[in-house]
């Protein structure tokens, strides 16, 4: 039950946007592997079999992804860093997927209407875990709670640990939740933030290379909309 909470978390509804596959597709092209879907344990055991037995060495991860469980992001977020692979994205890398996969690469390269947004972390959902709690049937509350305390208390401090290995500022996950976001969070049609290449730099996520440039952000959709959130004095 509280996984199914994490997973409705750091997945974006993708509204009026083509729909991915049900099932993820991990497909190697040469020196590339095309991740398409959720985050899943599954396809991220293909990816790690690709980069151990495949016949060419994989240099690069092209994703497409709305996000998934905050551990499988990790986990591919580990992969990407471990061997050093270099992220690029053509269409979108959402929630855990910005989150724990773009920003562990060293080097990445995007469209120039590529879109990384982010939708929140371990921190700093109180407020929807409490909300999902209460919606719950009651003789089911309790428990759920005592499982997502001990989930969270795990995730939480995996977490710290992966973005002080991948040297990037973890309020990357956190800074669209400041109050002075208020705006656009009460609002529907915005599912998260994007941070301009500059504001990325100052979070510890450089060396974007942009095909065609300039960058410029674009909405999803007209129901799926990102708003900016800048940083420091960026």
């Amino acid at each position: 039950m509280f996984k199914l909470l994490w997973s409705f978390i750091l997945i974006i509804p993708l509204s009026c946007v083509s729909a991915q596959s049900s099932e993820t597709s991990v497909d190697l092209l040469e020196n590339t592997v095309v991740y398409r879907g959720e985050l899943s344990p599954s396809a991220n055991q293909k990816l790690l079999s690709l980069l151990k037995n495949g016949e060419n060495k994989v240099e690069w991860l092209s994703i497409t992804s709305k996000g998934g469980e905050i551990n499988d992001g990790m986990e591919l977020g580990d992969l990407v860093y471990d061997y050093d692979l270099k992220v690029e994205v053509n269409d979108y890398c959402l929630s855990s997927c910005a989150n724990y996969v773009f920003s562990a690469a060293n080097h990445h390269r995007i469209s120039n209407h590529a879109l990384i947004g982010f939708h929140g972390g371990t921190t700093g959902m109180e407020k929807e875990i409490t909300s999902f709690i209460k919606g719950l049937p009651e003789e089911e509350q309790e428990s759920t709670k005592q499982n997502l305390e001990k989930y969270m208390k795990s995730a939480i401090v995996r977490e710290r640990k992966f973005f002080e290995k991948i040297g990037v500022d973890q309020q990357i996950t956190t800074l669209g939740q400041s109050p002075k976001y208020d705006e656009f969070v009460e609002k529907e049609d915005f599912v998260g933030w994007y941070y301009s290449l500059e504001g990325l730099a100052a979070l510890g996520v450089s060396n974007v290379d942009v095909v065609n440039p300039p960058w410029v952000y674009q909405h999803l959709s007209e129901k799926t909309k990102f708003f900016e959130v800048k940083v420091g004095g960026i």
